[in-house]
């Protein structure tokens, strides 16, 4: 007979075996996870670079050219008006000749060459003449320090071109510092000292334009109240024949002489020539003569090839020197026109 099955106890399950780590399994699993480690970190930047593009090595850097800029043209200062003159002639004639008494010979000529101090080249070319000429300067033009150290050291006579309002104001207008007929005694006389605070050691002044301002009494006995303080003379410029400067310097007993001869109011060379031959006739009329001329080429060419023929007719001197020999000529003819003592 067989004996019944009992419950037989279950048998217990095994744990797998755990393997045993040797030391070069360790070494491959570590070589391995350093090998992942790079492969990974190269494909990240790679993925990097392929979105954002590398800059570029030095030696793929091209210079950058960059044109020339070409360089702002250079603009002269823009000169004022010389002067209002018609078309054909001068707006005033010569004064009257002096009364004849004992002249110079050869007699005396002074060349004014006004509104210096616009054009540096033009007014070295005429101090480059050798000559005593007289220069006569704007008030706050751009080259007056430079030209009045370059004509000191030639021993050029300086005066003040005073510019004062003519008849075309404010159509045409006289430039910077000038006076005007609407002007206070106050505001005239301040703008004048100012004007001549520009300048040291000027010898006198003469107008530039003025052609309404020089009809005026009272404005020009303010004026000249001014220059006989400072020991200047004044020379008439004669823009218009109904000047009253010479009275009004006589009242004052202020040094004074009047322009004789234009020698540019036509800026041509033919009318140059006739207007210096004009002047030396007019100085040995009377044995003195004062032309005024502008810094134009015509008129400085045209002047240095009629030096050798000035020079041999007439002494050329500084504008101060005539305008004391003409007042001498009129206090002699002052004399010579009073009564003698004795003679009935």
């Amino acid at each position: 007979m067989t004996k019944p099955r009992g419950k037989t106890k279950p048998r217990k399950k095994r744990s797998p075996r755990k393997p045993t780590l040797t030391p070069q399994l360790l070494k491959t699993a570590a070589g391995l996870a350093v090998l992942i480690v790079i492969v990974v970190a190269a494909g990240v930047l790679v993925h990097h670079a392929m979105r954002s593009p590398s800059p570029p090595t030095k030696a793929a850097v091209r210079p950058e050219v960059r044109m020339p800029v070409p360089a702002a043209p250079v603009r002269p200062p823009e000169r004022p008006v010389y002067e209002v003159f018609p078309k054909t002639a001068p707006p005033a004639e010569p004064p009257a000749r002096l009364p004849l008494v004992p002249r110079v010979r050869p007699p005396l000529v002074a060349i004014i060459v006004d509104d210096i101090g616009y054009d540096r080249r033009m007014a070295e070319r005429f101090l480059a003449l050798d000559i005593p000429l007289t220069f006569s300067m704007l008030p706050y033009a751009p080259f007056n320090r430079n030209i009045l150290a370059a004509a000191r050291a030639k021993g050029i006579e300086i005066m003040l071109h005073l510019p004062m309002e003519p008849i075309e104001y404010p159509d045409v207008k006289p430039g910077p510092g000038a006076l005007l007929h609407s002007m206070t005694p106050d505001e005239l006389i301040a703008q004048l000292e100012t004007n001549l605070d520009q300048f040291h050691t000027i010898a006198g002044v003469n107008n530039h334009m003025g052609s309404r301002l020089s009809t005026s009494p009272e404005h020009m006995r303010q004026i000249f109240s001014i220059l006989k303080k400072r020991d200047l003379f004044y020379i008439d410029s004669r823009t218009t024949a109904q000047t009253v400067a010479h009275p009004s310097a006589r009242l004052l007993q202020l040094p004074f002489a009047e322009r004789d001869i234009f020698i540019d109011h036509l800026d041509d060379p033919i009318f140059i020539r006739s207007q210096i031959e004009r002047l030396i006739r007019r100085a040995e009329q009377q044995g003195h003569a004062i032309g005024i001329a502008h810094p134009h080429e015509n008129t400085y060419q045209i002047l240095k090839t009629f030096l050798p023929e000035l020079k041999e007719k007439v002494t050329l001197v500084s504008a101060s020197t005539v305008v004391t020999h003409v007042v001498a000529m009129e206090a002699a003819s002052k004399t010579m026109a009073l009564p003698q003592k004795g003679i009935p």
